[in-house]
């Protein structure tokens, strides 16, 4: 009986063992992207997410990381997806986005977009307009690290700063350097929100710099190895994305453009 009830211990400790190395690995950014990502487990994307784990009967491990060494874990292998990541050809080598069946990206089956704009103080002549900086001359552009954003304004051939989050960004923009920033609309308006007296200091261009669908990428050999799995997984993303409920519960935080 003691022999019995051994066995079966041992083989419930391999089990939940087992259960525990098969939990895909998500990570996503550790700082602020309102609404989408507002803190650890917090954010309209995470919702999703574990709406897609109801639907999927699947348990994700979701892991908050500096957003460069998230998509570096994914590069490695050692987690299976970044969550809320543009799409850059770069990436391609080693990650996988959803596509159609022709092979051209599967927009349809993002997790949001990311509308990025140039924010700059009253008095500043520079201005984002057909795709470049006008005024421009010995201009450094402040960015937030890892955000492709930045590396499209550098292949432009403007100089970067690069800051750990739009919250340092803000705070160097008000020392007065740089002389312009560059946020996600939401995340500006929630910073705005909190201090109003920058909504007469901190102008947004009209035309934003870049419109980014954000996608749940997935390291290139894990998808190799887990089609199925994963464009289920994509799948169910996009029907919660277009869901009635999920909709109603993003239009609280966006106005419509």
């Amino acid at each position: 009986m003691v022999r019995l009830s051994l066995f079966l211990l041992l083989n419930l400790v391999t089990l939940i063992a087992s259960s525990a190395e098969n939990k895909l690995k998500f990570c996503y950014i550790d700082h602020s992207m309102s609404p989408w990502i507002t803190g650890a487990n917090q954010g309209l994307v995470l919702s999703a997410i574990h709406q897609a784990e109801h639907d999927l009967n699947q348990e994700f491990e979701l892991l908050r990381l500096p957003w460069k060494r998230c998509l570096n874990e994914v590069k490695e292998g050692r987690i299976q997806a970044a969550i809320g990541a543009s799409y850059m050809k770069e990436r391609t080598i080693w990650g996988s986005y959803p596509t159609t069946t022709h092979g051209a990206l599967n927009k349809d089956l993002r997790l949001f977009n990311a509308n990025f704009y140039l924010y700059r103080h009253m008095n500043s002549k520079v201005r984002w307009h057909n795709q470049h900086l006008e005024h421009a001359d010995n201009l450094h552009v402040g960015v937030q690290l890892g955000y492709s954003v930045g590396r499209d304004l550098e292949k432009l051939g403007y100089s970067i700063t690069y800051l750990p989050a739009s919250d340092d960004l803000v705070g160097a923009f008000k020392s007065g350097m740089p002389e312009v920033i560059v946020l996600e609309e939401a995340e500006a308006n929630r910073i705005m929100n909190k201090n109003t007296a920058l909504k007469n200091t901190m102008i947004r261009d009209d035309e934003p710099i870049k419109i980014a669908e954000q996608y749940l990428l997935f390291n290139a050999d894990f998808y190799n190895e887990h089609k199925v799995q994963v464009n289920t997984i994509w799948a169910t993303l996009g029907k919660t994305r277009k869901s009635k409920s999920y909709q109603r519960e993003t239009a609280k935080y966006l106005k419509p453009r």
